[in-house]
């Protein structure tokens, strides 16, 4: 298909967006397909040519194109990421990412929990808030993703833990509790701006790390008062020395559904990010994908809304690479694009 083609069987039709608020769910069996289309290891070098270049990839458009609005730049609205992708003819999805630096693994001194509900950067948040307000245009956030695994500064075990006494509710876990009060200050900021063109997003991880009752994702929700759609990410082997067996997508989801279903109440539920390593000597990216992509089609257990793949690949401290990306190789490719010619996969938002 000649990229002109391409582009001209792909765009998306014309609508004002001045009317348009908050995210709907898809009609029928519909599934929305965004993703992060390789923004860079800071996730946040957006650019139209690589929205571009991903799609013509895939051979589809995406809704909405996943970035990160990273706290140690300042908590500034990212007007420059916004643009480029709303002139590719997607809707910006922003991460908000509470951090002083990409550093895994460690407590966060100044854009932790405690400050931001504190209100240690209200004055940055209201500012941020009227920027959004002002566009008059769809946006989608979410704010500290995967807050139940072990490795972000804000998640739950370097914000209190399974104790109970050191903040709030003496019968709530302080670490899920404090992330949740985080999150509900920062929506509440919004709201007394009168942001009504934002749709919230809640985005744990699909297994909780570590694997213990206090750290599930329930405890970390901010409640259907506060939160549109949720969404998690599901990756199976993200290194080759790491283990293969037990992390295929459908297995993932049989072992914590009900996880899932503790949340999920009436609000519609994304894949929020998936993948998997390629050329790992126990396992096949693109059988990985296959059982990926049948199990979010058709599964007993509820109907994905939306879908977002991560596509970026990065190298290890050992020197040996993770390539996430669906064109690791030309048989993950194939896989990809078979996959997403599905015409239950949609590049079309509706909003409401």
């Amino acid at each position: 298909m000649s990229s002109l083609l391409f582009l001209a069987s792909c765009e998306h039709t014309p609508s004002d967006k001045s009317t348009e608020r908050k995210l709907a769910t898809p009609s029928e069996e519909h599934i929305y397909f965004g993703a992060f289309p390789d923004f860079g290891g800071s996730e946040e070098s957006v650019t139209v040519d690589r929205i571009e270049t991903f799609e013509q990839l895939t051979g589809k458009k995406i809704a909405w194109a996943m970035f990160s609005q990273n706290w140690f730049h300042g908590v500034i609205y990212p007007q420059e990421q916004i643009s480029a992708i709303r002139a590719s003819g997607a809707i910006p999805y922003v991460r908000l990412m509470p951090r002083s630096d990409e550093e895994q693994g460690h407590t966060e001194t100044r854009y932790n929990m405690q400050n931001i509900i504190n209100g240690t950067f209200d004055d940055d948040l209201q500012i941020w808030a009227l920027k959004a307000k002002e566009e008059k245009a769809p946006l989608l956030i979410d704010f500290a993703v995967e807050p139940n695994g072990d490795w972000f500064s804000w998640s739950g075990v370097f914000n209190g833990g399974a104790i109970t006494d050191g903040y709030g509710d003496p019968d709530y876990p302080d670490g899920p509790e404090r992330y949740r009060d985080a999150y509900r200050h920062i929506i509440d900021i919004f709201n007394a701006q009168g942001v009504t063109n934002v749709t919230w997003f809640f985005h744990f991880n699909l297994t909780s790390l570590p694997d213990e009752p206090w750290n599930r994702p329930k405890y970390y929700y901010p409640g259907d008062d506060y939160i549109d759609w949720i969404g998690f990410s599901a990756y199976g082997a993200q290194e080759v020395t790491e283990e293969w067996a037990g992390l295929e997508f459908s297995t993932q989801l049989q072992e914590n559904y009900e996880h899932i279903m503790e949340i999920h109440s009436q609000r519609p539920v994304a894949v929020l990010e998936f993948g998997v390593t390629d050329h790992h000597p126990d396992g096949n990216k693109s059988k990985w994908l296959d059982d990926a992509f049948r199990t979010i089609l058709d599964n007993p257990y509820l109907s994905f809304k939306a879908i977002s793949p991560w596509h970026e690949d990065w190298e290890n401290e050992d020197g040996s690479y993770s390539t996430i990306r669906l064109d690791s190789s030309a048989e993950t490719l194939s896989t990809s694009r078979r996959w997403l010619k599905d015409e239950r996969f949609i590049s079309d938002l509706k909003f409401q």
